[in-house]
């Protein structure tokens, strides 16, 4: 007997011919965008202190087979890119490039560099520089991700920063827009949590506030490229 399925009038049978059954209607916009924050923000119950914060990495071993290892690695640079790319192509260029973390000043060798973007090819060809590429977007968030995930969730309540699922460095992909979802001052509220956390490190023996807001030891706190 043929069964049919109710809600789109077919056989069972042709739909699984078809390769499966399958909802009729797509996402909504407002679902992707739940799906989205819900891949952005950690649920308050889950900052256990025992496993948040935390950053990630993800292995070379995914991907490549094995890997060198300088015996003295260059200094690490650090290249943003604009955050709008134009291909998946250029995203997996991206992610394989800083995979090879642990390669250094040699990880170009990895790559021909007719099949590089032309941002990467660029660098790649100024010889063996070890370089990780970052995007660069309007919060700076892939810029700051190693600052921001060492601060602990009261020092996010603090300074009312979003309290974001684990980070991962370097950077390999960005699935969710991220940057939709931080508020326009993230780097200056940052900047403002960071100073307060590694003040006592620098200055223990004085309040911040006993500091004028230009004098250089504050600044330095509060500037997070350094």
């Amino acid at each position: 007997m043929t069964q049919i399925d109710e809600r789109t009038g077919h056989s069972v049978e042709q739909q699984m011919a078809d390769g499966g059954v399958r909802d009729e209607q797509e996402p909504t916009a407002a679902e992707v965008l739940e799906w989205r924050r819900d891949d952005v923000f950690l649920p308050e119950a889950d900052a256990d202190p025992e496993e948040y914060p935390h950053l990630r990495n993800i292995s070379a071993g995914f991907i490549f087979g094995g890997v060198v290892r300088p015996l003295e690695p260059a200094p690490p640079e650090y290249v943003t890119l604009p955050a709008a790319y134009t291909s998946p192509d250029e995203f997996l260029a991206i992610a394989q490039w800083n995979m090879l973390w642990e390669t250094a000043q040699f990880r170009r060798r990895f790559f021909d560099l007719d099949d590089l973007p032309k941002p990467m090819a660029r660098i790649a060809d100024l010889g063996d520089v070890n370089v990780t590429f970052v995007p660069r977007t309007r919060a700076r968030y892939f810029e700051y991700a190693p600052l921001f995930h060492l601060l602990p969730k009261r020092v996010l309540d603090m300074f009312e920063l979003p309290l974001l699922r684990g980070g991962q460095w370097p950077f390999m992909a960005d699935w969710s827009g991220i940057d939709d979802f931080l508020p326009p001052d993230f780097e200056a509220r940052l900047a403002r949590a960071w100073a307060w956390t590694v003040w006592p490190h620098l200055v223990s023996g004085s309040k911040m506030k006993a500091f004028s807001a230009d004098d250089p030891i504050r600044l330095l706190a509060h500037n997070l490229d350094f």
